[in-house]
């Protein structure tokens, strides 16, 4: 944009139409900040459109879909339930991830990680409070009147301000999942996903119902089984008998 060229967009409107978070999220997605002096950065309302429709999602995760008037309900859709593993690790990812480029003024790559974390949350069944509100303090430098607002819904009578950023423990950074071969009969028939931690007999249950495997396993007497932690799942079926 240049005041010279004619081509200057007002702020003013900008917030007027997507909102002073959307905005203020957008020049931070631009790029990052510590080469803005030699780099240029295109204007596009595409992108904050685009930023504006993350923000929108973000807000039907906690609050949830808007009612047949077009409002949206009081509180919050999110749960007292404990986080599962998984959801752990999304999170935690996550806050080392945005702590590390908040620091590096790597605002945009920050922005995407939370994009990464938002995309992976529409597929759980259950939105632990817990989980929320730790990604709440991550996007409340990034957009702050929303974030504030959110924290609210969830219940809290004092401003996130005044809240610790959250910190990203090293246990749930760890990928600890492996791919196990599963054998019947001495032959591989597929893989399975599995913690390292897997028993033998979460191991069988898993390879049961999976698609692949499922129709070598079910119906079938099982002889005895060979299992080696994060190694390998050999299933030995008992011989069926040939009819005269």
């Amino acid at each position: 944009m240049s005041k010279s060229r004619g081509n200057v967009v007002n702020p003013d409107d900008v917030v007027a139409e997507y909102g002073a978070d959307s905005l203020r999220l957008y020049e931070m997605f631009m790029g990052p900040l510590r080469h803005a002096i030699w780099d240029s950065k295109t204007w596009s309302t595409g992108g904050i459109e685009g930023v504006h429709r993350f923000l929108g999602r973000i807000w039907r995760l906690i609050v949830g879909s808007p009612l047949y008037d077009g409002t949206y309900r009081d509180g919050t859709i999110a749960t007292d339930d404990e986080p599962t593993l998984d959801q752990l690790r999304t999170l935690h990812k996550c806050i080392q991830k945005v702590s590390d480029e908040i620091q590096e003024t790597r605002f945009n790559t920050g922005i995407s990680a939370m994009m990464e974390f938002i995309n992976a949350a529409y597929k759980w069944e259950k939105y632990p409070k817990s989980i929320m509100k730790d990604f709440l303090l991550l996007l409340s430098p990034f957009a702050p009147h929303m974030a504030e607002e959110l924290w609210s819904r969830l219940g809290h009578t004092t401003s996130l301000t005044y809240e610790s950023f959250p910190e990203a423990k090293g246990e749930y950074l760890k990928d600890t999942s492996v791919v196990l071969p599963v054998q019947i009969n001495g032959k591989t028939r597929g893989t399975v996903l599995v913690e390292e931690s897997c028993s033998e007999e979460d191991a069988i249950k898993l390879a049961s119902s999976d698609e692949k495997l499922s129709k070598y396993i079910l119906g079938k007497a099982v002889k005895k089984t060979i299992y080696v932690p994060g190694r390998i799942l050999n299933v030995i079926l008992e011989k069926q008998k040939v009819g005269r």
